[in-house]
């Protein structure tokens, strides 16, 4: 598998580990998806950066958001 097959690969991993979390993609932008569950400002958002295989969220995110973080920061871990 090259490079560009396993960031598609856990690109499509996580994209469906978020929507089993109840997280949608509301942007797509600069190689960076942006995930929300809805509830909450866009404070409380989840970035995802394909490339970088990088999830970030800001510090001050609701504690939900950032418990969702760090479960697909371990995902991805797990995936690479």
């Amino acid at each position: 598998m090259t490079k560009t097959e396993q960031i598609k690969h856990v690109t499509k991993s996580v994209i469906a580990f978020m929507e089993a979390l109840g997280y949608g993609i509301i942007g797509d932008e600069s190689g960076s998806l942006t995930f929300s569950n809805g509830n909450g400002t866009s404070d409380d958002y989840i970035d995802y950066h394909r490339s970088y295989q990088d999830v970030t969220t800001l510090n001050w995110a609701n504690d939900e958001a950032k418990l969702n973080a760090e479960k697909l920061e371990q995902f991805v871990k797990l995936m690479k």
